[in-house]
């Protein structure tokens, strides 16, 4: 059979199926999975699938569903499908149209579904519901022993698309711990009751063709092109907690003109309870970029803000707000943006009463050097980013093992994390010294939003103790997801965070 004529959509393999169901007897053997990188586990696998009937018919999981990393897949999904179409054993095959099987066995109707040996034990939620609807259809699971091996494992191994330096520490970081020891350090922040407290920031995006120079006046001429909007700011980082924590409750401000409450509100996952204080004669923060649409290039920003001080009722009943309730929290995450909404009564009342405290205050455009991390008096863990330390310190380019400390000492602080970008992170923990960790990011389309999905992750690794190699880790994995999507449009999600963290011990 030609390879051409083997690959159809997934509606076309549907009815093919139906056409043989109709016709003499023949038993249709089903497999599916991602297939990344074609090796001899896959080949054996899928020859003793055949073996099992008259037929064997694949999908492959399509690209956008693919939830093992920024970095993969490393093939696309017509790449992957040109490979399994030259073998002799496939018949027929189509990208899946859905993230499971489960659809696509209800549609197909298999004789048999056929699963590699090693999902006979690690039966995961997914492997459940295919079960399911496998039993609807009349499909029978079989799983086919053989060579196991891993497209992940080989990737990571030829073809990593990390630095020599990550790879290195990935290959020592994987001889000190298991997946399920490290992401069991998320799981414990499951019961933990959080507070998030900061600005809500709109982020916009305005896409833009450039045209040419202007005839009136010598600037860049641009077309309009689409706009998206993103929940950022302190809404941004309840977003990344929900997944990993039952109750996160939200406390921050918007604008009293123009509030933009009902559409922020439809931009929090279910799990955030937000409380919002109001600021008079201020709409909500907006940030807008203009970005050129072809290549993604920065243009300029105008940010929609009023950054005057709080009248002292507005800051009465932020505090009140506060003072209620901090001591109920177990954790105490801010997210500072210095555009006015913790004043000091409110910063003082959070060093205070707050049983666990993690701090970022965020150097921007709008603050540049009069936004410290000294505004607070003391935190449990403090995340900043390189220039956030310098501008603290009052000094560009010093050592940072001796920055660190000094920081945190200020600070009273456990644990304090400086993000260095493409370097990755460095922390220093009070018993454990300093621990360096490289970035994991293989894909850069964004920047904004990084250090929040950073904080966020690391700071419930704080909260719960884990070791500081963990705390890196997992907070570059944020990093890396963040920095792979355009601002806040995704959040992190729970099993393709968990999935890209076991990619990476392969």
């Amino acid at each position: 059979m030609a390879n051409r004529s083997k690959v159809k959509s997934f509606a076309e393999l549907a009815d093919l199926l139906e056409e043989l169901r109709a016709g003499p007897a023949r038993k249709v053997v089903y497999c599916h999975g991602v297939f990344d990188l074609l090796h001899i586990g896959h080949i054996r696998y899928l020859q003793q699938a055949r073996a099992l009937g008259d037929v064997l018919v694949m999908t492959i999981t399509k690209d956008e569903f693919v939830n093992k990393g920024p970095h993969r897949p490393a093939f696309s999904d017509q790449l992957r499908l040109a490979a399994l179409a030259a073998l002799d054993c496939v018949d027929y095959l189509a990208i899946n149209e859905w993230p499971t099987a489960t659809e696509a066995l209800r549609q197909l109707k298999p004789s048999i579904y056929a699963k590699g040996a090693e999902f006979r034990e690690r039966k995961t939620p997914e492997l459940l519901m295919e079960e399911q609807a496998a039993a609807e259809v009349g499909t029978t699971v079989e799983f086919i022993e053989g060579i196991t091996s891993s497209s992940s494992h080989l990737i990571n191994k030829y073809l990593s698309p990390l630095d020599d330096e990550a790879d290195r520490h990935l290959e020592q970081f994987r001889e000190r711990h298991q997946p399920a020891d490290v992401l069991g350090w998320l799981d414990r922040a499951k019961d933990l009751k959080v507070l998030v407290v900061g600005e809500t920031i709109i982020d916009e995006y305005y896409m833009c063709s450039a045209i040419g120079q202007s005839a009136k006046a010598p600037i860049l001429a641009t077309r309009y092109e689409s706009h998206e909007r993103f929940a950022g700011g302190a809404a941004a980082v309840a977003n990344h907690l929900a997944p990993f924590c039952d109750d996160v409750d939200l406390v921050s401000m918007l604008g009293a003109q123009n509030t933009e409450e009902e559409w922020v509100r439809s931009h929090l996952r279910e799990q955030v309870t937000p409380r919002f204080h109001y600021k008079q004669n201020s709409p909500t923060i907006i940030k807008r970029r203009y970005r050129e649409a072809y290549f993604g290039v920065p243009l300029f920003a105008i940010n929609f803000l009023n950054d005057e001080p709080q009248f002292h009722d507005e800051d009465v009943q932020l505090c009140s707000m506060l003072e209620e309730s901090l001591d109920e929290y177990d954790l105490v995450i801010v997210a500072d943006y210095g555009h006015q909404m913790l004043t000091e009564r409110a910063r003082q009342l959070l060093c205070e009463k707050a049983p666990f405290l993690a701090v970022n205050t965020q150097s921007n455009a709008a603050n540049a050097g009069f936004h410290l991390i000294s505004k607070y008096s003391r935190a449990d863990f403090v995340s900043l980013a390189e220039r956030e330390l310098q501008l603290e310190c009052r000094v560009r380019g010093e050592d940072l093992e001796r920055q660190l400390p000094d920081v945190g000492q200020r600070l009273y602080a456990t644990t304090i994390t400086v993000t260095l970008g493409k370097r990755g992170c460095l922390s220093y923990n009070r018993r454990a010294g300093f621990h360096e960790t490289p970035s994991l990011a293989t894909s850069i389309v964004d920047r904004v939003g990084a250090g929040d999905a950073f904080h966020a992750v690391a700071s419930l690794c704080a909260a719960v103790d884990a070791p500081l190699d963990v705390l890196g880790f997992l907070g570059n994995v944020a990093g890396a997801e963040a920095v792979a999507t355009v601002g806040n449009s995704q959040s992190i999600e729970a099993l393709p965070f968990r999935r890209h963290v076991e990619s990476l011990f392969k």
